[in-house]
């Protein structure tokens, strides 16, 4: 979704990985309406939602049959069998697919991987700032409220406090204490 959302994938490209040509044309066989250009954001979500039912359920089935077929007595039988929770091969092969797709449009694209190094900057200085100067955090916020504080539990405090930051607020934080706009 946020793929095609950001015009970095295609519906188009989508379309050459199996699992979501299938469900993608299930969907406009159900609801022949979304094909229309002002319906391709409900279309895609449609399409979503229906591999990712198809995930979970082939999971379901493949491990209740695993399980079935191990026919655990007790925890440790289960400690000593191979993996029991697993998706079917076909259902595994596609995913994979799904993963190797993913990896190779999006989550390594060039506009990703710059956005990824200015945000890893982000949470690497407002850790630094907040280390030197932690009375920049919210007021009592963990062991900060005790004077006593030792620098480990300042920097789980620190490291909790960005951890709970949205990406807009950490930025808006970074250039309150930094000056510098890394992401707009």
């Amino acid at each position: 979704d946020d793929g095609v959302r950001s015009g970095l994938v295609s519906m188009e490209q989508l379309g050459e990985v199996s699992l979501f040509a299938e469900h993608h044309r299930a969907a406009l066989c159900e609801y022949p309406q979304l094909a229309a250009t002002h319906n391709q954001r409900r279309l895609l979500y449609e399409t979503i939602r229906r591999m990712l039912s198809a995930q979970v359920y082939d999971l379901i089935a493949h491990s209740s049959a695993a399980l079935q077929a191990a026919a655990p007595s007790c925890v440790d039988d289960v400690r000593r069998l191979p993996p029991l929770l697993a998706f079917s091969d076909s259902m595994r092969q596609q995913s994979r697919q799904l993963k190797r797709f993913l990896f190779a449009n999006l989550y390594r694209h060039p506009q990703v991987q710059q956005t990824r190094v200015k945000a890893t900057q982000i949470v690497s200085e407002l850790f630094g700032a907040y280390m030197s100067a932690p009375d920049k955090l919210p007021a009592g916020y963990g062991p900060l409220s005790c004077e006593a504080a030792d620098a480990a539990s300042i920097a789980r405090s620190v490291a909790d406090y960005i951890a709970g930051m949205t990406d807009r607020f950490a930025a808006r934080e970074h250039e309150r204490l930094t000056g510098l706009q890394l992401l707009v």
